[in-house]
């Protein structure tokens, strides 16, 4: 149980140090958005772009810089998906459930 609990801790604690970032990079990584279930587009994110996901639920601006995507401003009523944090990481997800927006990393493990 205490060998357990102690490499939890370690696994933590690297994770913690390198920010959750991949130790080589992201540069074949992709954002995934889909809307109620379905692939609205699949974006590289190692190309700076803004991408505007206007559909039936609503508007969301999505972000992509510096190997990041995060959501600068949605027209629901709470904005939790706004206050969210950077995603960059294989399987890192921002959600924006008025919209039935889910925006994830994806490696290229995954993409393809």
């Amino acid at each position: 149980m205490g060998a357990v609990l102690a490499a939890a801790l370690i696994s933590g604690f690297v994770f913690w140090q390198d920010g959750g970032k991949k130790q080589a990079g992201n540069a074949e990584g992709v954002l995934e958005v889909t809307v109620d279930g379905e692939v609205y587009g699949r974006y590289p994110l190692d190309r700076e772009q803004e991408i505007n996901v206007v559909t039936v639920y609503g508007k969301n601006t999505v972000v992509i810089e510096g190997d990041t995507a995060y959501v600068t401003e949605a027209d629901c009523p709470d904005k939790i998906c706004v206050g969210m944090q950077k995603i960059s990481c294989d399987g890192e997800m921002i959600c924006c459930l008025p919209h039935r927006l889910i925006l994830t990393v994806r490696g290229t493990e995954s993409a393809g």
